[in-house]
This record gives C-alpha cells, sequence and structure tokens, in this order.
C-alpha cells in the first residue's frame, strides 16, 4: 500500500483493514480496551509519520502486530504493572467453537467439552492459538508478532493440541488422531 503522496483514503482503509484485529490484541496485553486503543491508533500515528518508508516493510501485517505489542509491553514496563515481556501473564480470550451445518456430525456436548478444552490452555498457547485461528497470522508471522522462534510457536500448537485432546479423551498416540485435532482446531 503505498501512502508516499499523504494519500488519506488510502489510510483509513489501511486502519478499518487492521484496527479492530490490533485492538483484540493489544487487549490481551492490557487488559483494558481505552488503553489498546490507544496503544493501536499510537502505532497508527507513528506509521502514517513514517508513511515514505512504507515500501520498506516487507509483512505489514507482522510489522503492526509486532509494534503493537512492543508498544503494549513499553507501556505496562513504563507504568510499572509488568516486570517483563512474558507472554505467559497475558490474558486471551478466544472465539468459541461453534456448531455449524457443516458439523453435524458434532454433538453439542462435544463442542462445550472442545471450549472448556481450549479455554483451560496456558496464556501462551492460547496466544498462538489465537493469532493462527482467528487472526489468520501464519506461523512464522506469528513468531514475529509475539517475540519468538517457529519452533516455539509449533511446540504450543503440540501443546495445546495434546492437553485438548487429553481433556476431550482421544488418542493422540495416533498420528492421524493428533494431526486430525490439530487441522480441526486450527483451521475451523
Amino acid at each position: 500500500m503505498h501512502l508516499k503522496h499523504h494519500d488519506e483514503a488510502k489510510f483509513r482503509e489501511l486502519l478499518e483493514l487492521y484496527y479492530v484485529r490490533l485492538k483484540r490484541f493489544a487487549v490481551s496485553f492490557l487488559k483494558e480496551e481505552a488503553l489498546a486503543e490507544e496503544v493501536v491508533m499510537d502505532v497508527f500515528l507513528k506509521l502514517w509519520e513514517k508513511r515514505e518508508k512504507l515500501d520498506e516493510i516487507d509483512n505489514l501485517t507482522t510489522y503492526l502486530f509486532v509494534a503493537v505489542r512492543n508498544v503494549s509491553y513499553n507501556f505496562l514496563r513504563n507504568s510499572k504493572q509488568h516486570d517483563s515481556d512474558s507472554l505467559e501473564q497475558v490474558e486471551v480470550t478466544l472465539s468459541r467453537y461453534e456448531s455449524t451445518p457443516e458439523d453435524d456430525l458434532i454433538s453439542e456436548e462435544m463442542l462445550e467439552a472442545l471450549n472448556i478444552a481450549v479455554e483451560g490452555l496456558p496464556s501462551k498457547c492460547k496466544m498462538v492459538f489465537k493469532l493462527l485461528r482467528e487472526e489468520g497470522l501464519s506461523r512464522t508471522e506469528t513468531a514475529h508478532a509475539l517475540g519468538i522462534s517457529v519452533n516455539t510457536v509449533d511446540n504450543q500448537v503440540a501443546i495445546a493440541v495434546r492437553k485438548i485432546g487429553e481433556t476431550l479423551g482421544l488418542d493422540l498416540s495416533v498420528k492421524k488422531n493428533f494431526t486430525g485435532l490439530r487441522t480441526f482446531l486450527l483451521c475451523f
């Protein structure tokens, strides 16, 4: 997206495209909607101020998520509300799995058990899960957004699948069960 020539309409488009997603991400760190809105708007203000260099950004989605994470951490650190840049302290809310016409084979009880299992995941797993499943980020984008390695993303997905599988009573030693559950959880 080219914003070099003070194209406010394109900038508004960009803001509309990312604002809600980035605000949800910021709320995970800051726990307050108003602060999250302020952080996201601050990121967009800096983006507007540096719009001449926008073409130098390889992946705008990753850039925006990383910027929101960093500004959130800086705010928390400066306000003495946060001791470290740890994903373990992040509060993540995930969308619930809901029944669709294609899922007639999945009972309401199974969906409820699945939602309970997902809610019981550790914070780091939930954040990785949220970015992959709900925000549609790739493994690499998720790693960059959270300041972790792609291997850590993969490990967190494996932990999530294992914990959810155990909660649901699935035999995950069978490779197709593990792969099938992972695919279902992340491609839903």
